[in-house]
């Protein structure tokens, strides 16, 4: 046998292997399966490295229980479970409505999120409102502040006044953690965080090199994270730039939420985020990591102060990633959509539902459930939009109203029953239900509701309904865009 016939052989050999493990030890989606077994027997070498170092999420599960806060973990499972057994025997709050005991256990159970109900939460419907006053909080900062954004456009006037007050915090004793996703903005380089790093902050990137983050970037930190002496937390869509302030001529106007939170879930927050630290301290290696390691006994009094009761709001911290073993925060929306009696309001930028959120989206609708969306009239990626547009049909079939906003919409909010509510990073699409690192502040309570429901309607107002005589007489073009590029929607 010459070199050529045994190199072709050890291919198909592994490609067989590869099968035989997709098919036999995967739990996956039978579609997924059956056209990546297509792809690797189209092209045998390709293939099965595409999917290795850009799909698959062995390396991830791998790696997060390797480098992981084992014995923080331990006592948050262990709360966990408590908490778990606190609802199954109907030791919750008073407060809460018994029509959501069960949503509350579920994603207990199946996304690991504690319930607690001392909490409370403020909506910021626009960055401006958020900037200031987490600038102000971080400006009264006495111990620690922790930031995890998926984008800081270190050159925007935002950008460089955020990294000037975390490094004028961090020379005053303050110490300072923070993370950026190397390819969330791929213009960032380290001498843009030197100011802050050169006061004693400690800055890390997500997939730190160009190389790496090139090869994996299917897989984003798009998580937003920034938590207060251990007291505050603030989270959801916005991250930093002048964009996101509306400044943007191309992208304009600009919609986003994010939440303020105090209270008990502070902790999930802060949990979150020091494993996300670790997971990167510990991959950085020993000449290259912090020597402060946030695991050490005076390092955990600061980060988990006992809360104050600042409110009697219900809130569950989901994460998920391609760490995940399923799906939380998708399955979360799904427990949302199949529970609702009334209605269920959802606004996103992107929009690329499976077939089981396409099913509970036509039997929410159909069962006389009041869905409605908003989606963006101002695309900040066209051939993304095409993808989302690609649904829209479907939706208006099962009698769902869609809302075309009269400017760029990156809120990702869902209020349901005047009593459920979700704020946080996670667009409504496959990519950051499977594949992006991301966080969803679920809220339990009525006031609350109200206020996501009153900023929803006040969407309306700058919205326009799809009509869809109108929609259907779409031209051919615009068809086919949208159907090319509805395959992609998950890789993009």
């Amino acid at each position: 046998m010459n070199i050529y016939a045994l190199i072709v052989t050890t291919v198909y050999l592994i490609n067989i292997v590869v099968v035989a493990g997709m098919v036999f030890f995967k739990e996956k989606d039978v579609k997924s399966t059956m056209g990546w077994i297509f792809i690797f027997m189209l092209l045998p070498f390709v293939g099965y490295i595409v999917y290795f170092l850009i799909v698959s999420t062995t390396k991830f599960k791998i790696l997060s229980r390797k480098y992981s806060l084992k014995k923080l973990e331990e006592g948050y499972n262990q709360v966990l479970l408590q908490n778990i057994e606190n609802i199954e025997t109907g030791k919750l709050d008073e407060k809460i409505n018994p029509d959501f005991a069960d949503m509350i256990k579920f994603n207990a159970k199946n996304g690991g999120c504690v319930y607690s109900s001392d909490n409370n939460v403020e909506l910021f419907t626009s960055a401006k409102d958020k900037y200031e006053r987490m600038f102000a909080e971080i400006e009264n900062a006495r111990e620690s502040i922790n930031v995890l954004y998926f984008i800081i456009k270190t050159k925007d006037d935002i950008g460089k006044k955020f990294i000037s007050l975390l490094a004028k915090k961090a020379r005053e004793g303050v110490e300072v953690r923070l993370i950026y996703d190397r390819l969330g903005m791929m213009k960032n380089r380290r001498r843009n965080f030197k100011e802050l790093t050169d006061a004693g902050g400690m800055v890390y990137a997500f997939l730190p090199s160009v190389l790496g983050s090139l090869i994996q970037a299917n897989y984003r930190m798009h998580r937003k994270i920034v938590v207060i002496d251990g007291s505050v937390a603030y989270t959801g869509g916005i991250n930093i730039g002048d964009d996101y302030l509306g400044l943007d001529p191309r992208v304009h106007p600009w919609r986003d939420s994010a939440v303020r939170i105090t209270g008990s879930a502070v902790q999930a927050v802060q949990l979150r985020f020091l494993s996300d630290w670790e997971y990167l301290d510990k991959q950085a290696g020993s000449w290259r990591a912090y020597p402060s390691k946030v695991d050490n006994i005076a390092h955990m009094k600061k980060y988990f102060r006992l809360p104050e009761q600042t409110g009697n709001m219900g809130v569950q911290i989901i994460s998920s990633g391609p760490d995940s073993n399923n799906a939380p925060i998708r399955d979360a929306y799904l427990k949302i959509l199949s529970s609702a009696k009334d209605y269920v309001y959802i606004e996103t930028p992107y929009l690329a539902p499976d077939e089981t959120l396409l099913s509970a989206f036509r039997m929410a609708a159909r069962s006389g459930v009041d869905v409605r969306i908003i989606i963006p009239g101002v695309p900040d990626k066209r051939f993304v939009y095409y993808g989302t547009m690609s649904h829209i049909d479907e939706l208006l079939n099962y009698g769902i109203k869609v809302y075309i906003h009269e400017g760029f919409i990156h809120s990702k909010m869902i209020v349901a029953d005047d009593f459920v509510s979700a704020v946080g990073s996670a667009n409504f699409d496959m990519r950051s239900f499977l594949i992006n690192f991301e966080m969803t502040a679920l809220v339990y309570d009525d006031a609350f509701a109200d206020q996501c429901k009153n900023a929803y309607f006040e969407d309306l107002t700058h919205s326009k309904e799809i009509n869809v005589k109108e929609f259907n007489a779409r031209s051919r073009i615009k068809k086919m865009k949208e159907a090319a590029w509805r395959l992609l929607t998950p890789f993009i």
